[in-house]
């Protein structure tokens, strides 16, 4: 198993259906803050699990979502 493959496998690793209201949430962040459209979708799928999960990035631009709990990688 690759590194990459058993980091996907651990069991605190949450898979979010992207529903339509995470896909509704992705495009009001994507209008409102101009980030990516993957990285909306990213970040939409940990807002509707609620601000006690952690959404880990290296990248600062998530810093600008509201209410996004985030870990930043350096």
């Amino acid at each position: 198993m690759s590194i990459y493959d058993a980091f996907f496998a651990l069991p605190d690793i949450l898979w979010v259906e992207l529903t339509k209201t995470v896909v509704e949430l992705a495009a009001q962040i994507r209008v409102t803050l101009g980030l990516k459209t993957p990285h909306c979708l990213q970040a939409a799928c940990c807002l509707q699990l609620g601000a006690e999960h952690l959404f880990i990035t290296g990248d600062a631009a998530f810093k600008r979502v509201a209410g996004l709990n985030i870990a930043l990688l350096a």
